[in-house]
């Protein structure tokens, strides 16, 4: 693991405040040369000097402080993104900032709808499919946010209806039962979907509908689900732990 004494979103907020310093002397700089233009507008020679003077001083003290800007950023990007590091920091933000759980699962944080995933050599992160350069925490939190609230609802039906064209597809009989593991196995067979969906994604998306009120696809058949008995082998348990923190185990679903 990455040891660092200061996390990403303080070395920003740092660095940040060294910026806003070079802001406040550029803009001193700004306030003296307007005021020499002025000053040269109406031929007012005494604050002309004056002015000139003051920003050949002001201008003189802006490339240390330009430079002391520049230096004050340190931070290890690429070690930062190949540690689990960004992970730790992302969901202790995500979840104190915005009420957004999520689960780590190896080198990926599952966000659902979304999985997040690191890109170190690129210095990026990469949501879902897209790559996401602007990498702060908080602004990953807020953005891990706007995708749950805006695609929840609409991916949930969605994702009910894959469901139940898998099922039509596994089982026969008016009242069908099919095993989430084996709509699962049945997904992966389409190319890159175990990739930008491991099992913990896949949980996440039966958990989602769960909490949902959708439980009637457009064709009219009535979900219900199937959850695991002593016979029930693990592999074929999708489990999540609910926002309350009880752990809920998902084994198969009914379309009646």
């Amino acid at each position: 693991m990455l040891e660092v004494c200061v996390s990403f979103e303080e070395s920003l907020q740092q660095h940040e405040e060294a910026v806003d310093a070079l802001l406040k002397s550029a803009g001193k700089y700004v306030t003296a040369v307007k005021g020499w233009k002025k000053a040269c507008q109406v031929g007012h020679v005494a604050n002309m000097q004056k002015a000139a003077a003051l920003a050949a001083d002001l201008g003189g003290a802006l490339p240390n402080a330009t430079s002391d800007a520049a230096a004050s950023w340190a931070f290890d990007v690429r070690a930062y993104l190949e540690s689990d590091e960004w992970v730790r920091e992302l969901q202790d933000t995500a979840a104190t900032q915005n009420g957004v759980r999520t689960i780590p699962d190896g080198d990926t944080l599952i966000s659902s709808p979304v999985t997040v995933r690191s890109q170190p050599g690129r210095g990026t992160l990469s949501i879902g499919r897209a790559n996401w350069p602007a990498i702060r925490p908080r602004v990953v939190a807020a953005e891990l946010k706007r995708l749950r609230d805006k695609t929840l609802a609409a991916n949930s039906q969605e994702f009910l209806e894959s469901l139940f064209g898998a099922s039509e597809h596994l089982s026969t009989g008016k009242d069908s039962f099919v095993k989430f593991r084996d709509i699962y196995d049945l997904f992966c067979l389409s190319p890159g979907y175990k990739k930008d969906n491991p099992p913990a994604a896949f949980a996440q998306q039966i958990y989602a509908l769960h909490r949902s009120e959708q439980r009637t696809t457009r064709a009219g058949r009535k979900l219900e689900f199937e959850y695991p008995s002593g016979n029930s082998k693990e592999r074929d348990i999708f489990a999540v732990v609910a926002e309350d923190g009880r752990p809920i185990r998902y084994y198969g679903i009914w379309f009646k």
